[in-house]
């Protein structure tokens, strides 16, 4: 059995190695944390710039529909000066056509009278 005193020293030698690893263990993960830390600053960093490039990109988007927008509308009164353009054309050549019609009824008419050799 082992003495007082070699109890007293194998204790303390197991308390100093206790110690010695929890030290280095702490030393470890501080390093650790540091470089999570750093990690997560450079990822905040770029998370920033990359909000702030789609916030520029979505700002000239924005300017380019709205833009758009009023060639659309432009796009839209255009068209509607065709439609009623159109419109007035067909109304136009029914017109022509119905006078067409009186007239050919006439010339067969006229025809129908004539005698068919001089």
């Amino acid at each position: 059995m082992e003495t007082q005193e070699e109890r007293l020293l194998i204790m303390e030698f197991d308390l100093k190695r206790f110690k010695t690893e929890t030290i280095k263990a702490y030393g470890d993960m501080a390093y650790e944390m540091v470089i999570v830390k750093g990690l997560s600053e450079d990822s905040i960093r770029r998370l920033a710039k990359l909000s702030e490039t789609m916030e520029k990109r979505f700002e000239r988007v924005d300017t380019r529909l709205d833009g758009m927008d009023v060639h659309l509308e432009s796009m839209d009164g255009r068209l509607n000066q065709m439609d009623t353009h159109l419109n007035q054309m067909d109304s136009r050549l029914n017109r022509l056509e119905t006078t067409l019609s009186e007239h050919t009824a006439l010339f067969a008419q006229i025809l129908a009278r004539l005698p068919e050799k001089p």
